[in-house]
C-alpha cells in the first residue's frame, strides 16, 4: 500500500506559525479517544531547537517546521507508530520509525487531555537518535494510556 506524508515549504517562521495555527490550533484532534490540546504558544517549544545547554530556547528550526504535518499523520494513525511513556518526565511519546521522528505530549492531570510537548525529527543520525530517545521510554497499552491521562 502506498502512503504519503506532506512536507510544507514556507518562506518564514511567521508563515509556519500561521500554518500551525490553521492546521492544529483551530482544529480538534485526539489520540485513541483522548483529546489533544494544541495552543499557539507551544509553537515556540515544538519548532525551536536548543543552541546549547545554556540557551535552551534556541532558534527556529525550518527542518522541524516543514515536517509539522508528520504530527497530524501520526495522531490520525495514517502511519505506524509506537505509543510509549517516558516515566521520569511523565510524557507520552509517539515513535514513528518510518518518518524518523517522535512526538511528545504532556499529560494534563485531571483534564483527561494531552497537550503537545515537542516534536523531534532524527535527522542525519536517525538510528542513533531514535534508539537514544526510545531507551528513555516504556511501551504502554491503550488502557494504560487512558489510565495515565485520567
Amino acid at each position: 500500500m502506498k502512503k504519503s506524508v506532506e512536507i510544507i515549504l514556507l518562506d518564514s517562521e511567521a508563515d509556519y506559525r500561521r500554518e500551525y495555527e490553521e492546521v492544529f490550533v483551530k482544529n480538534s484532534y485526539s489520540l485513541r479517544g483522548i483529546p489533544i490540546d494544541f495552543d499557539i504558544k507551544s509553537f515556540d517549544h515544538v519548532f525551536f531547537e536548543p543552541i546549547s545547554e545554556e540557551d535552551r530556547k534556541g532558534k527556529f528550526s525550518h527542518r522541524r517546521a516543514k515536517k509539522m504535518l508528520f504530527i497530524k499523520s501520526i495522531i490520525k494513525e495514517e502511519v505506524i507508530f509506537e505509543v510509549m511513556h517516558e516515566e521520569d518526565r511523565g510524557t507520552v511519546a509517539l515513535f514513528c520509525k518510518d518518518l524518523d521522528c517522535v512526538v511528545y505530549f504532556r499529560i494534563r492531570p485531571g483534564t483527561g487531555k494531552l497537550q503537545i510537548g515537542t516534536f523531534i525529527d532524527f535527522g542525519t543520525n536517525h538510528t542513533k537518535m531514535y534508539e537514544r530517545q526510545r531507551k528513555k521510554c516504556v511501551g504502554i497499552s491503550d488502557d494504560e494510556l487512558k489510565k495515565l491521562v485520567k
